[in-house]
């Protein structure tokens, strides 16, 4: 999935998109309440907006694109 989310990123100059490794950052998965990996959030104004747990490509764009 990090290659998916690198292209998406290369692809939306509107949207800033941040890559954080959760197995280095421990303290990311509380930050923006992780149960489950990997995690793809959206923020707006510095707080959590929505979230989605999730390997799937598919669902992924949807959730980028509806962020």
């Amino acid at each position: 999935m990090k290659s998916k989310f690198k292209k998406m990123a290369s692809e939306k100059d509107s949207i800033p998109f941040v890559l954080i490794d959760a197995e280095k950052n421990k303290n990311s998965r509380k930050l923006a309440d992780v149960s489950n990996l990997p995690t793809f959030a959206s923020f707006r104004d510095g707080t959590l907006n929505d979230q989605i747990q999730t390997n799937k490509h598919a669902l992924l764009k949807t959730f980028v694109h509806e962020a």
